[in-house]
């Protein structure tokens, strides 16, 4: 389980600035450009750190979807204790990401992490990987969320000369749909944005439609992402009720109406409000 409010993607040349106050949730180091010059784990520790102040190594790294084999290269390349989540940009199928999981599984055991201890992200920007969504959800458990590219998404729906490729009434209902199917899973819908600005309107439309962060490469963004994808008290004060009320009871509680989906629910809301109280 994860938490993903603002996700920055940042790459070898960029040079930015935070403090505690604004570190976004996750450093995330894009390697998903084919024509980009190869960097090495020391390379992204070395930056990391410089963003950060040397207050954090964690971060994140997000490829290309590529054959097993070139997968294994790249990330043997990048690969160190500090990387907690691989994202895999392009994702189609649910075969993708199994042969993901298990070139990351082979260098957990190779290096003496704990199998499981990276999650993954698969990156969809196509609309037949929504198709068959609920198969790439389930196809491996170290999956915390999926990413949703909505404007290549809608480039890809939306073929004639309308204008609707960019209409946010287009993007509400692809949100909705995939949102519905990820929540259900108790997973993280985390929104790619492709380009350097964002809107207010659209960054309201993804927090009010069941999105759970975004992904920028906007640092002036961080803040407010921070603040837009807070979870609200209500939700937060409802779910460790229940939680507590589960462990207590939990005949009582089924009787009171509570579902074990519910209950599950409840539980990955009150641990996600308890991550971000103490991150």
């Amino acid at each position: 389980m994860t938490y993903i409010r603002s996700a920055l993607l940042i790459n070898e040349q960029d040079s930015l600035n935070f403090d505690e106050g604004t570190i976004p949730d996750a450093f995330v180091f894009d390697l998903s450009n084919p024509t980009a010059a190869p960097v090495d784990s020391s390379t992204i520790k070395n930056k990391i750190s410089q963003l950060t102040g040397g207050m954090s190594l964690s971060h994140h790294v997000r490829f290309s979807v590529s054959t097993s084999s070139s997968l294994r290269s790249k990330l043997q390349q990048v690969f160190s204790a500090d990387i907690t989540a691989v994202w895999i940009a392009g994702i189609s199928d649910a075969q993708q990401v199994r042969d993901a999981d298990v070139e990351i599984r082979r260098l957990e055991m190779e290096h003496g992490i704990k199998p499981g201890a990276i999650s993954l992200i698969p990156e969809l920007n196509t609309v037949y990987p929504i198709s068959v969504l609920d198969g790439i959800l389930t196809a491996v458990d170290r999956i915390v969320g999926v990413a949703l590219d909505l404007d290549l998404i809608c480039a890809d729906l939306v073929v004639t000369n309308s204008s609707s490729s960019v209409d946010l009434f287009v993007q509400r209902h692809i949100l909705t749909d995939v949102a519905m199917r990820v929540t259900a899973q108790n997973l993280a819908t985390i929104v790619t944005n492709s380009d350097i600005q964002m809107s207010d309107e659209k960054i309201k439309m993804i927090s009010s439609t069941g999105g759970s962060g975004i992904l920028t490469r906007d640092a002036d963004l961080i803040s407010s992402l921070n603040h837009e994808f807070m979870l609200s008290r209500a939700v937060s004060d409802r779910a460790q009720a229940i939680s507590e009320q589960w462990s207590s009871n939990e005949v009582a509680t089924q009787d009171e109406g509570v579902t074990i989906q519910s209950m599950k629910r409840a539980t990955y809301l009150d641990n996600l409000a308890n991550k971000i109280d103490a991150g």
